[in-house]
């Protein structure tokens, strides 16, 4: 498979889930201003819904590891000649380092791309949504302490909500204002924004008067950025 993507092609891990990674393309082709649609940027996009749940094994739900998969689909990005790699799902990057260090191409972290964009628009402390299995590896709490951002979680209830709503979105169910109420609970301790830090929860309601950054958004342009650095 090697060598077979033109200079310039950004490979993306997908199907994690199926919704976030149309999410994520979308995303993409919102971002550039194009005359002709041969001036987008190459793509290699792998779905791989199959890939075992993440979160489940994290937690210790399930001793099914995703890493021989996601490595998996790692390599075959690789070795079919892309440029750049990124994974649009949080609780994937659990295990980022290992994969990262299996390729010779860059592999873009979307937490450390998040929190460099928390640190860049001046928030000190930010309300964090994600998933039981990204909060449990601590994948943004290390990212944001490393650029001196602060995070608070939702209280017990409204993180079972959040992760029910994760869950109806993969099933591609749209849960109505999931975000409302834990939105002004996040404001309420302090949180001078509101990170969607699962790439499903960009798929929800927002409300006025907060500000949320979506980490796939922020992945995007980062991605976008890497990727037009080899055309």
């Amino acid at each position: 498979m090697g060598g077979q993507c033109t200079k310039g092609t950004l490979g993306v891990i997908g199907g994690m889930g199926v919704q976030a990674t149309a999410r994520f393309y979308t995303l993409l082709t919102d971002m550039q201003a194009v005359a002709t649609e041969q001036e987008y940027i190459d793509m290699l996009i792998y779905s791989k819904p199959s890939i075992p749940n993440r979160t489940a094994f994290i937690t210790g739900e399930s001793d099914i590891s995703p890493f021989d998969s996601l490595l998996d689909v790692t390599k075959k990005l690789e070795g079919a000649g892309v440029s750049c790699i990124v994974m649009p799902c949080v609780t994937a990057h659990f295990f980022y380092e290992e994969l990262a260090r299996s390729v010779k191409v860059p592999f873009i972290n979307m937490m450390e791309a998040t929190a460099q964009h928390v640190k860049k628009v001046g928030c000190t402390k930010v309300g964090l949504l994600a998933t039981e299995g990204t909060l449990k590896g601590r994948l943004f709490h290390d990212a944001f302490n490393r650029c001196g951002v602060d995070v608070v979680l939702p209280a017990k209830k409204a993180q079972a909500r959040m992760s029910e709503a994760i869950y109806n979105l993969k099933r591609g169910k749209m849960p109505l204002d999931a975000l409302e109420i834990v939105s002004w609970d996040l404001y309420d301790t302090g949180a001078e924004a509101i990170v969607l830090g699962c790439t499903e929860l960009g798929l929800l309601q927002r409300y006025d008067g907060y500000l949320y950054i979506e980490a796939m958004e922020v992945l995007a342009h980062a991605a976008l950025r890497a990727v037009q650095t080899y055309l």
